[in-house]
């Protein structure tokens, strides 16, 4: 597993891992239901900032530009959709305007971290073949503890090859370049026939200088173990998801100036012990936690490179995300 946070293409993870090819091959597909592995991108690099928002729930046929997931999830206090967004930092306040409700709270991901095996709040258990999580923040938060950057931004944009061979990346870790390219014609065949030596090109030296690594996302059947949101608030919110986030089952962290949002898949049996952890900490959990709906199965499928012009990011609500049933 650890091997697989390090390697770029499937011939490199059976290098680091010292397995044959065909072997890597038929391993990832056994563990294709239990583990999803995604690939890490310098988003600021990029300029565009993670953005999470939650509102009343909508019922949104069309999402604004940037978009990139839509969920409904559920607390004590009723139903709510969490809408994902991967955004220009100038354009973060007109992003959210433009689903014309009011926000129940917004969340921007100027850190935005994923669960790693070697994150210090993990173990493996050989004999039960699993991670078992380590309860022990307190020997871990000086990692953690440290002053968020808050970075600006522009609306420079990488060019078009580039963008369709991250978000190819970003939904298949190891996919090859001209097999994501061929995707992304069936589904814009206006695009440009390419070589693939002009797509490996973008690909080792432009896509390959933002890959900052994979990280491994540990599943479960969600009818036993549901996936749940929290949101924190409060001057210890950041290092307390960033904590959170490196038990197994956690999905993401992001954080933001006191506030974050963890997304994850944590048994039950967590809860004591998070509970136990959490008291040390200056934060509040305003609204409780959520659980995401079991059978939303809405698919957003956005195309970055549409909202791009002469190398910069553009805003435009002509060009909106489709929503569509898995």
């Amino acid at each position: 597993m650890v091997a697989a946070t390090r390697a770029w293409s499937i011939r490199e993870l059976a290098r680091i891992s010292g397995l044959p090819v065909s072997t890597v091959h038929r391993t990832l597909r056994r563990l294709e239901e239990k583990v999803k592995i995604c690939p890490l991108f310098d988003f600021k690099e990029i300029n565009l900032l993670p953005v999470f928002v939650a509102f009343r729930r909508l019922d949104i046929k069309n999402a604004p530009p940037f978009t990139f997931s839509i969920r409904d999830i559920y607390n004590i206090g009723g139903a709510y959709t969490l809408v994902g967004g991967l955004v220009p930092v100038p354009y973060v306040d007109k992003y959210v305007e433009s689903f014309g409700e009011e926000p129940l709270f917004v969340v921007r991901g100027y850190e935005w971290l994923r669960w790693h095996p070697e994150g210090g709040l993990s173990t493996y258990l050989p004999d039960e073949e699993c991670m078992a999580p380590v309860f022990n923040f307190d020997r871990a938060r000086k990692r953690y503890d440290y002053p968020l950057e808050v970075w600006r931004g522009d609306l420079s944009a990488p060019d078009i090859y580039d963008l369709i061979l991250i978000q190819g990346r970003m939904y298949d870790a190891f996919a090859r370049p001209l097999k994501i390219y061929k995707s992304a014609r069936k589904l814009h065949p206006d695009l440009p026939e390419v070589s693939e030596q002009v797509l490996s090109y973008h690909f080792n030296r432009h896509v390959k200088r933002l890959w900052r690594g994979n990280a491994p996302i540990l599943l479960m059947d969600v009818q036993y173990v549901p996936i749940r949101v929290f949101y924190f608030r409060g001057k210890d919110a950041p290092v307390f998801a960033r904590l959170l986030s490196q038990l197994p089952g956690a999905f993401s962290a992001t954080i933001d100036v006191d506030g974050a949002l963890v997304v994850g898949q944590f048994p039950c049996s967590y809860d004591e012990n998070v509970m136990k952890e959490a008291v040390g900490f200056d934060l509040e959990m305003p609204f409780g936690y959520f659980v995401q709906s079991s059978s939303d199965s809405r698919r957003v499928k956005p195309c970055f490179w549409l909202w791009v012009e002469e190398g910069r990011w553009v805003f435009n609500e002509e060009m909106r995300v489709p929503i569509v049933e898995a």
